[in-house]
């Protein structure tokens, strides 16, 4: 059981991160100001968490003798993203309850 919970722990970790705009875009039906923030940093987390396997795996298959400590970069990328994630979430919250978004339908699409 504590093993399964690690895993998960660790799944959700490395790539929780990606979660945030499939939901807020599909779940959500939101299309712009948040949505794209999300969007940038979806494909951001995909393309370093990519990068930090393959260094991982470069450095263990060239036998470098600090591998071993390469191994976190993928959980502090995984960490970052759920970070920036909730930092975009809040920033545009607050930002739309503070002022108005110039191309928000419901403000009526205001330039």
């Amino acid at each position: 059981m504590r093993e399964a919970f690690e895993i998960f722990s660790i799944v959700l970790l490395l790539f929780g991160g990606l979660a945030f705009w499939p939901l807020v875009r599909f779940g959500g039906g939101l299309a712009g100001g948040a949505s794209d923030w999300l969007k940038w940093q979806f494909y951001a987390h995909v393309l370093l968490l990519a990068g930090a396997f393959v260094l991982v795996q470069y450095a263990y298959a060239t036998a470098r003798p600090d591998w071993l400590h390469l191994q976190i970069l993928p959980y502090a990328i995984g960490a970052l993203s759920w970070a920036s994630a909730l930092v975009i979430l809040f920033a545009t919250g607050l930002w739309r309850r503070i002022g108005e978004d110039p191309g928000d339908p419901q403000n009526g699409g205001k330039t």
